[in-house]
Formats: structure tokens, C-alpha cells, sequence
């Protein structure tokens, strides 16, 4: 049973549930969802053992920073999924897997998060481990996206990823963990893009390096470069690159323009104790602000000569739920990793693990509105 049984650490939150209910349709697996919070992984648990047959799923209590916890756990399983907010633990929960020998990948992202698992790389190489970080949509998708564009031009030239979010907070749980670890991760935020041969940073006191995308439904917005570490190696991938970068869009003007500057700098001069109203504040201001349509995109502008031609193409993935946009991408990485053929040692960032036919395939297939302005075979 452990070669065929996933834990899923923050099973019972909203990705994380996201994520075991479409495992559940899309593979054979068991799954153990487990988090502080024994009667919510129950409940969890409950209503997917009521939708899918074969009582698949079971529920464990345990903490990321106990590592007693842990290791009972993790010794009856192939892989740990981290989907829940304990990206400080990122160490404790790897060190664990890696002392008992399993598998594993996380959804989160930012140079905390890098730092702990680069220090484990050779450890994670010497014994033959797959361990995927960066899972979900932003990160996860712009350079898997541009990868999978690459193979449409003979030389691509520019490859720009926009991301919108336009949710409805007031429907959404967070639990203080996820609001606090959103407030300090908006700490590391580093607008970096490539051009013209050299990465270089925004500049903070002007508009120029903004860039206006139509996002459709979503309208048109300012979005500002956002350095993800998956987009690092594109260049060098495609050495005819001459602009690429992830875009952001704002959540309001008043989250933009007034609470976004406003705890970035409270932030710098307040202890860690002032967190905890910071994040507050931003989750009022998302909640209070937003106005419909509500989703998700996420939109590729490439261009590049093919057959000696000037080409242009696009690519939008969208969706209504932001748990589904994260949960997809990272079930269609697992579906690669599950197929003992596709095992790959090493630490990965997801947008580079996967193989991107397949993958654009899969989330695709899976409920991902995908939407290009070219024939492109997927698989």
C-alpha cells in the first residue's frame, strides 16, 4: 500500500482538498489527509470516502513542526504533498522525508522556501529522491507555459506570462496561518524580468516597465514583474530570448495603490507581532474592494520566426475557482511523477519537471479552460 498511497499535509483546506479530490478521480491512489486539526481532516475525509468509492482516503492529526508527528506518518507513504500554510517548516518536513526515504513536493514559492531546499539538493540527489517545489499556478505554470510555446517557433524572441486574480475573498477561508504567511510572502516580492540580455529590476518610481494587458472579461490592467525562480533557466533554454517575465496584476486600487504600500513598509519597521493585524488589513481590503467577474487567467504572449516567418502567439488558462487553478497543475505533475517511468531524482521546480505536452494536456482535460490563438498538439 505505501508505493501507492499519497500524504496530503493541509488535506482538509480549500487547495488541499482540491488537490486529493481530483487524485482520487484521476489516479488509483490512497490518500492520508492529516493536519492539526484531527476533526476537520475527518470531515474531509468522510465526504471523499462518500464521493469516491473504495474508501481510498484516512485522516491523521499531525504537526509540520513536529517532527514525532511526522515520522509515523511519512513511514507509510510514497510522497508528502504540502499544501498547507508551513512554509517555514520547509526544512522540518523535508529533513523527515528525506531521513525516511520518501517522495516530495510542496505548493509554495519564495526565497525562504528555495534556500532551505537547495541546502538539501545533493542529499536529495545521493539518494535517489524526487523532490518538487513551485507546484500550483503561479508558480508552476508561466515557464511551463513558455516551454510548451517553444516548441511551436524555430527561434521565440519574447515570452511574456500576465497573471489576473480577480476572487471573491468574502467567500474564501484562510485560516491566520495562510493570511500571515500571505503578508510576510508579499515581503519578498522582487519585480524583476529579462531583457535585452540581462535580468534587471523595476523600476519602483516609474510606470515604464508596466506593462497593459487585456485579460478579457477581467479588462485591462497595469501589471507589474514578478521574478519567479522557475523563469531563471529560460534564457538559457532559449537563447533567442530577448524579453520574458511574469506579470502581475493589482487586486483593487485601494489594496494597490494605499494597504499593499502600507504593509510593505509597516512590515520593515514593526516587530513580527504586528503580522497578524497587517494580514487583517490586506484580507479587509481584498474582501471589501472586489467587484465581479471573479477568476483566474493566465496568459502567454509569445513571438518568434517559424519557417523563416515573424509569428505571434497566444495562450490564455482560466479558470473560477482558485483552488482548482492550483489543485490542476499540481494533479497533472503527479500523474507524470506516478508513472514509475517518469521518476526523476533530484530537486525540481514543477514548471521544469514536467514534460509540457502532457501536461497542458492534462490540465486541460481535467477542467482548465485553455484557450490559443494557434494549432499546438498537446501530447
Amino acid at each position: 500500500m505505501k508505493s501507492n498511497t499519497l500524504l496530503i499535509l493541509g488535506g482538509y483546506g480549500n487547495t488541499g482538498r482540491m488537490i486529493a479530490n481530483l487524485l482520487l478521480q484521476e489516479t488509483t491512489v490512497h490518500l492520508i489527509l492529516a493536519g492539526r486539526d484531527l476533526k476537520k481532516a475527518e470531515l474531509a475525509t468522510k465526504a471523499l470516502n462518500a464521493q469516491f468509492p473504495g474508501e481510498r482516503v484516512a485522516a491523521s492529526a499531525a504537526d509540520a513542526a513536529n517532527r514525532a508527528d511526522l515520522l509515523p506518518l511519512f513511514s507509510k507513504v510514497r510522497m508528502v504533498v504540502v499544501a498547507s500554510s508551513t512554509a517555514k517548516h520547509t526544512a522540518n518536513i523535508a529533513e523527515v522525508a528525506l531521513n525516511v526515504g520518501i517522495d516530495y513536493m510542496d505548493i509554495h514559492f519564495g526565497p525562504k522556501v528555495y534556500t532551505q531546499l537547495y541546502a538539501m539538493d545533493a542529499q536529495i540527489m545521493d539518494k535517489g529522491k524526487s523532490f518538487i517545489s513551485g507546484g500550483g499556478f503561479h508558480p508552476g505554470l508561466p515557464a511551463a507555459m513558455i516551454r510548451f510555446a517553444g516548441q511551436y517557433f524555430d527561434e521565440m524572441e519574447t515570452a511574456i506570462v500576465s497573471g489576473v486574480m480577480n476572487v471573491d475573498f468574502s467567500t474564501y477561508e484562510y485560516t491566520p496561518n495562510t493570511r500571515r504567511e500571505f503578508v510576510e510572502e508579499l515581503a519578498d516580492f522582487n519585480p524583476l524580468f529579462y531583457k535585452n540580455g540581462h535580468w534587471q529590476k523595476m523600476n519602483m518610481l516609474s510606470t515604464r516597465d508596466m506593462l497593459k494587458v487585456d485579460f478579457g472579461e477581467y479588462g485591462e490592467k497595469i501589471c507589474s514583474p514578478l521574478f519567479f525562480e522557475e523563469l531563471q533557466e529560460l534564457p538559457t533554454t532559449f537563447s533567442r530570448l530577448k524579453h520574458v517575465g511574469f506579470y502581475i496584476a493589482g487586486f483593487n486600487p485601494v489594496v494597490d495603490y494605499f494597504i499593499f504600500p502600507l504593509v510593505i513598509f509597516l512590515q520593515k519597521i514593526l516587530p513580527k507581532s504586528a503580522i497578524e493585524p497587517l494580514s487583517r488589513l490586506m484580507l479587509w481590503g481584498m474582501k471589501k474592494f472586489a467587484k465581479p467577474p471573479y477568476g483566474y487567467m493566465i496568459k502567454l504572449e509569445a513571438t518568434g520566426k517559424k519557417a523563416g516567418k515573424q509569428e505571434n502567439l497566444s495562450l490564455n488558462l482560466s479558470h473560477t475557482d482558485p483552488a482548482f487553478i492550483t489543485a490542476a497543475p499540481v494533479v497533472a505533475c503527479l500523474l507524470q511523477y506516478l508513472e514509475t517511468k517518469n521518476l526523476r531524482p533530484g530537486l525540481w521546480l514543477q514548471a521544469w519537471y514536467v514534460e509540457p505536452n502532457r501536461f497542458m494536456q492534462d490540465i486541460q482535460r481535467m477542467g482548465l479552460i485553455c484557450e490559443t490563438n494557434k494549432i499546438i498538439e498537446m501530447g
